[in-house]
């Protein structure tokens, strides 16, 4: 993103608000809006990074954003891994328009291209929770398993992202629900670490999205569900102050 004109100065030149959020910096106290200080200034960042423009709150915000991708290589071995990170880029947005078990495998492709995407173990945990529920079926235990320890992974690779931290919460009161449902509670962890994961979880899900609220780039994650699922989850466990 490179900068066309100012920030509004002194002489009420230029616009207001604007710049570019990036997620990434909501972790810490950094300042995760950034806004150029003068035309040409420029933001460079990867491709998969999670990234917003921030809303401009008056005046005129001009910027040129430049894209750069990889090619397949020539020749085997040659920019390889620039490409295999371009190729889990492309397969992302075409598995989203396939049935269930094609999705599944081309986001394992894309996966295996780009281990380091937090997207790609992101929408494949949603995805394998979003089955039937009413199915007590070892496959559909198996699935919410995966479901969850791909959502752990999508919170280590991108410990800012508050959708997977909130779907990652979710998901935990999911397969408790389904575990008792199914008579499988003796393959839950033990309670006392899956109530600290689900708190960590919903609780790191808010503190992250009240930033991106206040930056005007929220997510939508449905923060009333994420405390009324955590304080169903805490009564069973008599955990009656927390719930």
């Amino acid at each position: 993103n490179i900068a066309l004109n100012d920030h509004k100065d002194d002489d009420d030149n230029g616009f207001t608000g604007g710049g570019t959020f990036l997620e990434a910096l909501t972790g810490g106290d950094d300042e995760h809006i950034q806004r150029p200080t003068a035309p040409g200034h420029a933001i460079l960042h990867k491709t998969t990074q999670r990234h917003a423009g921030a809303p401009t709150t008056s005046g005129v915000r001009d910027i040129l954003v430049i894209f750069l991708s990889a090619r397949r290589p020539e020749t085997p071995g040659s920019d390889e891994n620039t490409w295999r990170i371009e190729r889990a880029m492309r397969l992302l947005p075409i598995a989203k328009e396939l049935p269930k078990d094609k999705l599944v495998h081309c986001l394992n492709l894309a996966k295996s291209n780009d281990p380091t995407n937090s997207e790609l173990p992101y929408w494949l945990g949603v995805h394998l929770m979003q089955g039937d529920m009413n199915d007590p079926s070892d496959e559909r235990w198996a699935e919410i398993c995966e479901g969850i320890d791909s959502l752990k992974l999508a919170t280590i690779l991108n410990p800012t992202d508050a959708r997977s931290h909130y779907h990652l919460g979710m998901s935990i009161s999911t397969r408790h629900n389904y575990a008792m449902r199914t008579r499988r509670a003796h393959l839950l962890p033990p309670p006392k670490e899956a109530a600290e994961s689900l708190m960590h979880a919903f609780e790191t899900a808010i503190e992250l999205e009240r930033k991106c609220v206040e930056a005007g780039c929220g997510n939508e994650i449905n923060v009333p569900a994420a405390f009324l699922s955590l304080g169903d989850f805490m009564a069973p466990l008599q955990n009656f102050f927390k719930g």
